[in-house]
C-alpha cells in the first residue's frame, strides 16, 4: 500500500504574456533531465474557444529516492487565451503565442512499506503505530529533498518565463 505525504501544495505561478509553448515543453524536460526524473504524462488537452486556444498540461515527474521513498513533482499547466503573434527582433520576425498561464505545483513523497510487514490485522495495527510515532523519523529526512525540487522547478520556469519578457522587449 503506496502511502503519499503532500511536502508542498499548490504552489502557483502566473504569467501573462509572450511565450513559445514548446520552448516551455523543452524547459520542463530539460529540468527533468538535469534532475535525473522520470516523466508520466496525466492530461494533455487543447479546446478551441471564441478568444483563442485553451491548453491543460498535466505531468508528474518522479525519481526514486531508495526502494520504498519516491520523490514526486506534479505539475499542472493551464493556457489560457492562447493566440499566434509575430514579434519583431532585430529585424527578424518571431512566432510566439500570447497567453494567460497558470502554473500548481505539488511536491508528493511516496513511501511503500507493504512489504516490510505482513498484511495480518495484528501486524497492521502495529505498523500503523511505529509509522505514526517512529518510522516517520526515518522518513522525515526526504522531505527537503521533495520541498527543494518542487521549488527548483519554480524558479526554473519563473527564470524562463523573466526571458521570455526579455526576447519580446
Amino acid at each position: 500500500m503506496v502511502e503519499k505525504k503532500i511536502i508542498v501544495y499548490d504552489l502557483r505561478l502566473s504569467y501573462n504574456g509572450s511565450l513559445k509553448i514548446v520552448d516551455f515543453y523543452k524547459e520542463v524536460e530539460n529540468w527533468m533531465n538535469r534532475k535525473g526524473m522520470n516523466k508520466e504524462l496525466k492530461k494533455k488537452m487543447e479546446k478551441l474557444t471564441a478568444k483563442g486556444k485553451q491548453l491543460e498540461w498535466t505531468i508528474e515527474c518522479w525519481k526514486n529516492l531508495t526502494h520504498f521513498a519516491k520523490d514526486v513533482v506534479r505539475l499542472r499547466s493551464m493556457f489560457n487565451n492562447v493566440r499566434e503573434i509575430e514579434v519583431k527582433r532585430n529585424g527578424r520576425r518571431i512566432k510566439m503565442q500570447q497567453a494567460d498561464v497558470l502554473l500548481i505545483f505539488d511536491g508528493i513523497l511516496e513511501t511503500d512499506l507493504a512489504h516490510k510487514w505482513e498484511q495480518k490485522p495484528t501486524f497492521y495495527f502495529l505498523r500503523a503505530m511505529v509509522d505514526k510515532y517512529i518510522w516517520k523519523f526515518h522518513t522525515e529526512r526526504y522531505d527537503g529533498i521533495v520541498a527543494a525540487d518542487t521549488y527548483d522547478l519554480q524558479k526554473t520556469l519563473q527564470a524562463f518565463f523573466n526571458l521570455q519578457k526579455m526576447i519580446v522587449q
